[in-house]
């Protein structure tokens, strides 16, 4: 009986152990992020932002520049690219004027997106991680138009939300 009784008890603490643990683990999160090489320790965090750059070059100048929140960087690159529209058809006659699905860069262009993610945490004011930043170079044969650019950036815009909700959105 004695025997029973001390394995029985071992089981409720091993079990009230890795109770605690889970508990321990709730109130004091170990939200971790790798910066640089460097393991950083968050705790808690309070608030997440993610900004996305769209920018574009060609000729070593550059053509558009986009910062946005992710979830607004689609809409503003739309706006900028329809404004480029708008302001070439300006000397154009009225047969000739551009469309969004028709217009595009007559040179080579480079495309670069990028988003940071920006925690204010329990050990941090504010810390700031570069989650992903892809460049692509077009040439001018390519004639990637201005639709194709908004559809890159969404694109880029889901993965990159997709990566942020799977592996870097510490509130629930």
């Amino acid at each position: 009986m004695k025997k029973r009784t001390v394995i029985a008890i071992g089981i409720v603490i091993l079990l009230g152990v890795a109770g605690g643990r889970d508990l321990y683990t709730t109130f004091y999160p170990q939200h971790m992020i790798n910066i640089d090489g460097k393991r950083l320790h968050l705790g808690r965090v309070y608030s997440q932002h993610l900004l996305s750059t769209v920018v574009i070059t060609g000729d070593d100048e550059t053509l558009l520049t986009v910062t946005a929140p992710i979830t607004t960087v689609v809409k503003q690159v739309t706006a900028k690219l329809q404004n480029e529209v708008k302001e070439g058809n300006q000397s154009l006659p009225d047969g000739a004027k551009m469309q969004l699905a028709t217009a595009y860069f007559n040179t080579n262009i480079t495309l670069h997106l990028s988003t940071v993610v920006t925690y204010n945490t329990q050990h941090y004011a504010s810390i700031s991680m570069l989650l992903e930043a892809v460049t692509v170079n077009y040439t001018v044969n390519d004639e990637l138009q201005f639709n194709d650019i908004i559809e890159l950036v969404q694109r880029y815009q889901n993965k990159i939300q997709q990566i942020f909700n799977n592996d870097y959105n510490f509130i629930n």
